[in-house]
């Protein structure tokens, strides 16, 4: 997953990308919150990469595609992994 390289952090939204809103049951919003406060990566980042890796497995993307998914950190602040026990 995306956790091999540190996030970067938000900027500008790259040229070429087309937002995309969708909606998601409880439960899906939950995993997303919990892996995005964990990790440090963007819900965004985790979609696009979720998104890039099935596109992979089914043919319609070259492979390595979703290795070119770069990460971003979460706009919260204090959401950065830590050690710490919850």
């Amino acid at each position: 997953m995306l956790t091999e390289t540190q996030p970067q952090k938000r900027g500008p939204k790259p040229q070429g990308f087309v937002d995309l809103k969708v909606a998601v049951t409880p439960e899906l919003s939950a995993m997303l919150d919990q892996i995005a406060r964990s990790t440090g990566i963007s819900k965004a980042t985790l979609v696009r990469d979720a998104l890039s890796r099935y596109g992979e497995a089914l043919g319609y993307l070259p492979e390595g595609t979703a290795a070119s998914v770069i990460p971003t950190r979460t706009r919260r602040l204090g959401n950065v992994p830590s050690n710490r026990k919850e």
